[in-house]
C-alpha cells in the first residue's frame, strides 16, 4: 500500500512503474472530474481545499478543470513538502500546519484528501480531522476522499479504512457514495501498459475507495 502523498513523489523516476502511475492517476482524475460535474453546475466559483496536499499535484489537476487560483487552498503539515507546495502553487492560498488548526467554517465547496487518513493511526485524530473537514465544507458541498481499504502486510505505519469506518467518521453526511478504484498496487505495478484492461477484468482486486461525502 502507498502512504500519504506518495503520489507527488512517484515521478522521481518516470521509468519505474510508469504505466501503473500514469493509468491509475488518470483513472482517479477522470472520477474526480465526473464527480464535480455531477455535483456542481459550474466550476467557475468553486472553492477547493486539499488536506495533506503534498507538493500540489492534485490541486494542479483541479486548476486544469477550470477552478481559479484564488479559489484553490492547500494544507500541508510537513515544512519540507510545504516549500515545494509554495513553488508549485504560487498563486494558491497555502497553510503549513496541522489541518486541525485551520480556521474555516462552511467555506469550501470541495474539501479533498488523498491517502492521508490511512497514515493516521490514532482513532481520535482521525475523528477530529473528519469533523474539521466536514465543518469546512459548505452546505450542499462535498468532502472528496481517496484512500485505500486494506492494511499493508509490509507497513505497520498505515491502516486501511473501509466503507463502514468512513460512514462512522461522517455521521451527519446527507449521503455517501463509494467508487472502488486502483488495482492492487503490488500486482498492478508489474502489468505495464495492460493495466487498464486488467483493472476492468480484475475489479474485485481494486484496493482503494473514492468517496463522495455530501453535506
Amino acid at each position: 500500500m502507498e502512504t500519504a502523498n506518495t503520489s507527488d513523489e512517484k515521478y522521481n523516476n518516470l521509468g519505474k512503474y510508469f504505466y501503473y502511475h500514469f493509468y491509475s492517476e488518470r483513472e482517479c482524475h477522470f472520477k474526480y472530474a465526473k464527480i464535480i460535474k455531477d455535483n456542481f453546475p459550474s466550476v467557475n466559483e468553486l472553492k477547493v481545499m486539499e488536506i495533506g496536499a503534498g507538493t500540489g499535484s492534485n490541486l494542479l489537476y483541479f486548476k486544469y478543470l477550470g477552478i481559479e487560483w484564488s479559489n484553490i487552498y492547500a494544507n500541508e503539515v510537513s515544512p519540507e513538502r510545504g516549500i515545494s507546495l509554495k513553488k508549485n502553487l504560487p498563486s494558491a492560498t497555502i497553510h503549513i500546519c496541522d489541518a486541525i488548526e485551520l480556521d474555516y467554517c462552511e467555506t469550501f465547496d470541495v474539501v479533498f484528501q488523498s491517502t492521508v487518513f490511512t497514515s493516521i493511526l490514532s482513532e481520535e485524530k482521525k475523528k477530529m480531522l473528519a469533523n474539521k473537514m466536514f465543518a469546512m465544507t459548505k452546505k450542499n458541498g462535498i468532502v472528496l476522499w481517496y484512500d485505500f481499504i486494506y492494511n499493508s502486510p509490509n507497513n505497520d505505519k498505515v491502516k486501511g479504512i473501509g466503507k463502514s469506518e468512513i460512514k462512522k467518521m461522517f455521521p451527519k453526511a446527507h449521503k455517501i457514495t463509494f467508487y472502488k478504484t486502483t488495482l492492487l498496487p503490488p500486482l498492478a505495478r508489474r502489468m505495464g501498459r495492460i493495466y487498464p484492461f486488467l483493472n476492468k477484468v480484475l475489479f474485485p482486486l481494486r484496493t482503494h475507495l473514492v468517496a463522495v461525502i455530501n453535506k
